[in-house]
Order: structure tokens, then C-alpha cells, then sequence
């Protein structure tokens, strides 16, 4: 069979200019049907260093690298560049270190630490994983998000920003998208973008705006998928794992769809923290208004948006869930069979004191990790499970056939039709029978509840034995623990009716009671939700915050380098001061009344003002603006001086803004040491111990991969497809054709924003899987 090159494949229009020939040359690949293998050459595990000697009386030992127990994926959420990965890692290879009985080396991440250096670049600097020689982990970081078309982007105070104004990096790129396109269903991720037809909130630090058409997800869900499907090509019996956060875990359970659809093995454990995931279809009048604005449009739903307009009904959230989890408990692996597993038998994954009896399995399950104290999953157009988890019951929408009779004729001469037609009507269903037993849930809070043993309320550690939790109790105020502005608009907690009526029906005993049926563990912890937080009585003194009245403050958390650049986007962020300045006239005058200045008076106080403080030279970001002036009696000339851009990211750097608990979970490395460690499945991990493929496994895993333009400045830590081509051609010639166009389409998307055109719409066998189905009735067949 022949063997085209890419002259004769499907291929970006940018493919000639933007690649050199030799690599052009190299990229030669099968046109058969069915991808070949990966190659697995000799590769040096470890090596080291000593002296020959003659009669020695010893060898000098190196030890073999053991093998990695599983590959675990990682998936950040919207408006996120995986900020919280270092924090994952870490506390994955500690908890593992503890549980397989062995070492492990996570990676190393650039985190900010000097809060006076304004970086022109944060994006490609900050968060920024390096793996050393000696770096021992079985961590993959996916990333995702959303590039603007290069010519309809702007620049406000030095930033770029899309065509609705979210700011961007210097690719054009927003990791995970803007903040408020994130959904709490699957098929919306095939909807408009957000609408926001006003900034209510006013926060300069996430700034609510217009967002571009949501397709962006389904290309990060399909390259998920990809992903998965590549470790198992490597070597089938292999295991995964998806710890996701936030919107990263809609993008983990579409993920799962697409693997279903294609009869392909899913992941075998997915654990999701915060996912604002919902299976509440009510929304508030507020909401209601707030939906009737819309923001982009992806070209290829044009006409499609209809069929998924408006609330999704509790049946199709609800039953896309149980599709998902029930095809993971389905995927489960029977090898390697976990009693089976040993120091020997799997290449010393484990240590030898470890026993799979003292272990658990955790193939096929679903974790859902849970914190009442999340106020972003709780706004009122999510209500996600992330904030108040699965219930035992829950009232809704489903449509259904329904006897309806009709009046055909007039006077008395009628006759009345009856027959069967689809509406909505309104129903309670039961999750967790419908769900099974693979799905586990945990809560992870800082609240305390009656203990019956001790008499006392107690904190709710992680890893007790199945249990009840109370989401909230009579006269507790669930929105105490966050400040004034993360009040606001979020729904609130059902109050547990406890003790409970023996006369209640049953969907009325169990209001407001989760239950927590997460296995136990050996070790019971204290749930982290502090992490870094600032508390309210600790605020620092010279803080926005700290204005505030007592009753108002909540606690806080630091603004990072990439969320500064984010409020010079918006004129909120930066700040003006009242400040004297030299009479632009260059003489003192003494006017009868106070005096404003003209506006070619404020260009000389400005110019001069700015060569003053500039005198290396003017650029757009070190700017300062002269709003207005006036002159005084006694001769003074008052100034309103608005800070340069730089000057206002220094500032806001050393600011701190409100904690909303999002992260609570995911960005603990505690929380994952002690906890998710031990619910990350295990089982063979070859993949991730292969250094070379496990390196090519993290380049496809980051989305930032680009052709850059001849104009376009190098970024450090961004690679381009030219030295992705040179450095992994062994493997991606190995790519089945439609790997191969999705890895090169996910390319052209990030280099021009152009998203491939074979994405993938909510039809088919995809639709059985992903139920689309909304309160009004309309439904994807």
C-alpha cells in the first residue's frame, strides 16, 4: 500500500510556509487503516559512575528505576494554565510513596516568588512544569483552553485581548477559556458562549464578559480521549487514571463518551473535584435574564443551537452521568489481576512489604470529591455536585409519552382523537440506584457535625466508614465563611431535617443528607480547604480588603502574576491618585477660582510627568495617564494621575482578592497525599516508565504546540511543531490518520484559532451516550 507524503494528506493551509523541508520530508505516514506500534528501543534506565579496580572486593550497584504502578492524568479547569499541578503531583507521589511503600520524584513547577518583578510575559514563565533527570513520577499534565483569530484581537494597557475583551497570552491563548463559559452539563459544551451583558460583580481580578462558542471543550475532550487511547496502544493492559478539576471534569466525562462511541476502553478510575457537573435543572429569575444574552457562535453548529437551547431537564443530566459511570465500571480490567500484583511479577511497582489484601482495587470507579464551602459551583446557574454531591433524590423534567386527546370538529358533531405524544413532565428519580455502587463520594469540609460517640460536634474527617453528612443544619448561615462579594448570587444549602419524622416520606427524610460512601481509609485526615488562605482577621492592613467591615471580610488568597496581567485589561484595575505636578505652562499662575486644565496642557503635564518616571524610554505598559488637573489659587497644579499599566500588576500583586473554596481540594497537596492517592487505581503503568514515550505522552498532553510565524518572538516553554516533528516522528508516523489529523488540527487551532472542522457534533451513536434534552422538550435523537 502506498505510503503518501504529506503533500498528498489532509493538511493546514499553513503547512508549506510554517515547516522546513526536512521536516516536511520526515513527516511520511501510512495510509492503512490501523496504526503501527510504537517502537520500544533499549533506552539507558540509569547510569552512574566509579573506579575499575582489580580485586575488588564489591560491584558497584545501580539501581534499576522501578516500574510506574499506573499513569495518572491531571485536567485544570476553565481560566486556569494548571496552576494547581505542582500542588497535585506533590501530594500524589507522597501518598503513593506511602502506599506502594517505595519513592517517587515529582516534577519540579516555576512558581512566583518575587512579587515586585512585572514579567512581560507570566504566562510562559509561571506554573511551568521541568522534569529533571531525577524526577520519578507517574503524572501526566493535560492542558487545554481557547485561542482567538490573530486579526481580531486588540491590546488594552499592553495586554492582549479577545474580540469580547477576556485577556489573552502572548499566543492569543486563554488556558481553559474564560471563567464564565464553564457548564454544568455535557451538551452545553457544544453551546454559545456566555452572555454577559453586564460586569455586576465589577471584580477587576475576573472580569465577566462575552465568551466565544464552547467547541474549544470538545477538542480538548476528544485530544482526553486520544490520550487515553495512545497509553493503551502502548501497552493494552496498562492503567489510567483522570484526577480533573472544575470544567476539566466535564471535559474527563465527555472524554469517556468519546472512547465509548469508538469501542474503545475508558479510563479506568476518574476522580473529580469541584465539578460544577449539576443535576438541578431550576434556575433563578435572575439566571433566566442573564440567559437571555448569548455570546460567539461556533460556525459549525450554525442552525444546530435550537436543539440545545435552554435547561437541560433532569433526565438527560442524570442519565448522561449513568451512561458514563456505568461504561467505566463496564471498561473495568481484569489483568493484571490486582492479587496478582508483586515487587517480582510487575517490575517492582510495588515494594515487597505491600499486599494487595491490605489495597483495593479501584478499576471501574467513579470518585466524586465534594466541599460545601465551594461559593463557585454553588452560583445559581450551576448548583453543581462539586458543592452539594449526589442526592438520594432529586425532582425534575423528563420527557415522555403521554395520552393526549383531542377535539376535532364543530358544534356537536365532533369526534376526540386520543393518542400518544413526547412531553415533559415532571418527575423524582433516584441517583444512586440508577448510578450503582462504582461511583464513590466523599465530602471534604471544614464544618463540624454531632459525633453520637463522643457527644460532641466534631470535625468531618475524610476516610471514615460510609456515613451521612449533613450539608447544612438548622441556623447555620452556609455563606458565612466567604466575604461579602462571594455572597452574592449563590444558591443555598437544603437544611437537613434532622432528627428525622418517622411519618416523612422518604424523599423528605433524606433533604439535605448526602451519602458519603467513599471507602474508608487507614488513615482518617482532616479534610485541607485552608491551603494558603489569608484569614479575615489576618488581612493585611494595606489591602482593598481590609477596608471592609468585619462582617463583610472572608478569607483570601494571594493574586498570582497571570491574574494581574488579567485586571489591567479592564480600567477597574488600574488606580488614579491626586498628586502635584509643575504648571505645564512653566510659570506660576494665581487664578481667582480653581481652574481645570485644558486638554493640551494635561499632554505637557503628562509628557513630562512620564519622562520623569521613564527616563529609559516610554513603552505602552510603563505609561502613566493624566486624567485631568486643576489649577489653584495659590498656585498649585493638582494632577489625577492614573498608574501605568506595570506599576498596576505590581500592585495587584502584592493584593490579595476573596477565596471562593474552588480550589479547595484539587490545589491541596495534602488532600491528594492522604486521600486521592489512595483512590488513583493501580495496575501496570509501562507507559509512563518508558522515559521517551512518557516525554511524547506530555507533549500531545499540552495543547500549547505551535507553528509560530516568522515575525513571532520564541517562547520559553512553549514548543513548536517543528521540534515536536524532529524529537517524536518515531511515534506520531505510529498515529492512526485520524490521531495524526486531530494532533496537527489541535496545532493549526492553537497557531491561528481556527478549530479543526471534523470536531465532532452531538449526533449519532455520540447522542445515545450524551443525552441532550432540555425542559421544553427539545431533545437530540
Amino acid at each position: 500500500m502506498a505510503s503518501p507524503s504529506w503533500s498528498s494528506a489532509p493538511r493546514c493551509t499553513w503547512w508549506t510556509s510554517a515547516c522546513c523541508a526536512a521536516a516536511k520530508r520526515k513527516l511520511e505516514v501510512t495510509t492503512m487503516a490501523e496504526s503501527k506500534r510504537y517502537p520500544k528501543p533499549d533506552y539507558v534506565a540509569r547510569q552512574a559512575s566509579t573506579v575499575l579496580q582489580h580485586k575488588r572486593t564489591s560491584d558497584k550497584v545501580i539501581e534499576h528505576p522501578r516500574d510506574k504502578p499506573g499513569n495518572i492524568i491531571i485536567v485544570h479547569g476553565v481560566n486556569d494554565v494548571g496552576a494547581g499541578f505542582g500542588a497535585v503531583e506533590e501530594g500524589l507521589c507522597a501518598g503513593l510513596e506511602r502506599r506502594l511503600f517505595r519513592c517517587f520524584k515529582p516534577a519540579a513547577y516555576t512558581m512566583p516568588t518575587d512579587k515586585n518583578a512585572v514579567l512581560d510575559d507570566p504566562d510562559a514563565v509561571y506554573f511551568k512544569r521541568k522534569v529533571a533527570k531525577d524526577t520519578d513520577s507517574p503524572v501526566i499534565p493535560f492542558y487545554w483552553g481557547y485561542r482567538e483569530i490573530g486579526h481580531i484581537t486588540r491590546t488594552i494597557n499592553g495586554q492582549k485581548v479577545d474580540r469580547y475583551g477576556n485577556r489573552l497570552d502572548k499566543d492569543l491563548s486563554k488556558g481553559g477559556g474564560p471563567f464564565g463559559n464553564a457548564t454544568s452539563t455535557l451538551p452545553d459544551m457544544w453551546n454559545r458562549g456566555a452572555g454577559a451583558p453586564a460586569d455586576i460583580i465589577g471584580d477587576p481580578l475576573r472580569p465577566l464578559k462575552n465568551a466565544p462558542g464552547r467547541m474549544y471543550m470538545v477538542l480538548a475532550a476528544r485530544r482526553l480521549a486520544a490520550l487515553v487511547a495512545m497509553i493503551r496502544d502502548y501497552e493494552p493492559t496498562d492503567t489510567v487514571t483522570i484526577v480533573a478539576h472544575s470544567q476539566g471534569c466535564l471535559v474527563s466525562l465527555l472524554a469517556q463518551a468519546f472512547l465509548m462511541e469508538q469501542g474503545e476502553r475508558t479510563a479506568d478510575t476518574l476522580i473529580l473535584t469541584h465539578p460544577p457537573y449539576s443535576l438541578d435543572e431550576e434556575w433563578s429569575l435572575a439566571v433566566d435574564a442573564v440567559n437571555l444574552f448569548s455570546g460567539g457562535e461556533d460556525p459549525a453548529m450554525a442552525g444546530r443551537y435550537d436543539a440545545i437551547h435552554g435547561s437541560q431537564s433532569l433526565h438527560g443530566r442524570l442519565q448522561t452521568l449513568v451512561n458514563i459511570v456505568k461504561g467505566v465500571a463496564k471498561s473495568k480490567a481484569t489483568a493484571p489481576a490486582f492479587a496478582q500484583l508483586s515487587e517480582e511479577a510487575s517490575g517492582g511497582m510495588v515494594e515487597g512489604r505491600w499486599k494487595p489484601d491490605g489495597d483495593r482495587d479501584n478499576r471501574g470507579k467513579v470518585y466524586l470529591y465534594f466541599s460545601p464551602e465551594d461559593m463557585t459551583v454553588a452560583l445559581e446557574n450551576m448548583k453543581g455536585i462539586g458543592w452539594q454531591g449526589i442526592p438520594d433524590y432529586i425532582g425534575g423534567t423528563q420527557v415522555k409519552a403521554v395520552p393526549v386527546r383531542h377535539r376535532y370538529g364543530r358544534g356537536g358533531d365532533y369526534e376526540i382523537v386520543s393518542r400518544s405524544e413526547n412531553k415533559p413532565v415532571h418527575v423524582t428519580r433516584m441517583p444512586w440506584q440508577e448510578l450503582g455502587d462504582s461511583i464513590r463520594q466523599r465530602v471534604f469540609t471544614a464544618k463540624q457535625r454531632w459525633d453520637p460517640a463522643t457527644r460532641k460536634a466534631m470535625p468531618v474527617l475524610v476516610g471514615l466508614p460510609p456515613h451521612d453528612f449533613a450539608l447544612r443544619i438548622k441556623g447555620e448561615d452556609d455563606h458565612a465563611h466567604v466575604e461579602k462579594d462571594g455572597r452574592t448570587l449563590r444558591a443555598s444549602l437544603p437544611v437537613a431535617r434532622w432528627p428525622i419524622e418517622p411519618d416523612d416520606k422518604p424523599e423528605a427524610q433524606r433533604q439535605g443528607i448526602r451519602r458519603i460512601n467513599g471507602e474508608a481509609l487507614a488513615r482518617p485526615c482532616m479534610a485541607d480547604v485552608r491551603g494558603s488562605q489569608i484569614d479575615a482577621d489576618k488581612l493585611p492592613a494595606g489591602s482593598s480588603r481590609a477596608r471592609l467591615s468585619a462582617a463583610d471580610r472572608g478569607p483570601c488568597e494571594e493574586v498570582d502574576p497571570i491574574t494581574a496581567a488579567i485586571a489591567v485589561t479592564s480600567d477597574k484595575g488600574l488606580r488614579a491618585h491626586q498628586e502635584e505636578c509643575p504648571d505645564p505652562t512653566g510659570r506660576v499662575s494665581h487664578p481667582g477660582t480653581p481652574q481645570p486644565l485644558l486638554a493640551t496642557d494635561l499632554k505637557r503635564i503628562e509628557a513630562a510627568y512620564n519622562a520623569k518616571k521613564n527616563p529609559a524610554g516610554l513603552t505602552e505598559t510603563n505609561q502613566f495617564t493624566i486624567l485631568a488637573a486643576i489649577r489653584h489659587p495659590d498656585g498649585r497644579v493638582i494632577a489625577a494621575v492614573r498608574e501605568s499599566p506595570d506599576v498596576a500588576r505590581r500592585r495587584w500583586q502584592h493584593e490579595i482578592s476573596g477565596k471562593s473554596f474552588h480550589s479547595a481540594i484539587f490545589d491541596s497537596s495534602k488532600n491528594h497525599s492522604q486521600v486521592t492517592a489512595y483512590d488513583v487505581a493501580i495496575g501496570s503503568g509501562k507507559a509512563c516508565t518508558d522515559p521517551n514515550f512518557y516525554d511524547y505522552l506530555c507533549a500531545v498532553a499540552d495543547w500549547r504546540l505551535k507553528i509560530p510565524n516568522a515575525s513571532d518572538k520564541p517562547r520559553s516553554g512553549i514548543l513548536t511543531w517543528e521540534k515536536f516533528v524532529t524529537k517524536y516522528i518515531s511515534y506520531f508516523e505510529c498515529e492512526p490518520i485520524s490521531r495524526q489529523e486531530l494532533i496537527i488540527g489541535n496545532v493549526n487551532y492553537y497557531s491561528t484559532g481556527y478549530l479543526p472542522k471534523n470536531l465532532p457534533l452531538l449526533t449519532g451513536n455520540l447522542a445515545t451516550i450524551v443525552v441532550s434534552e432540555t425542559t421544553s422538550g427539545a431533545h437530540i435523537d
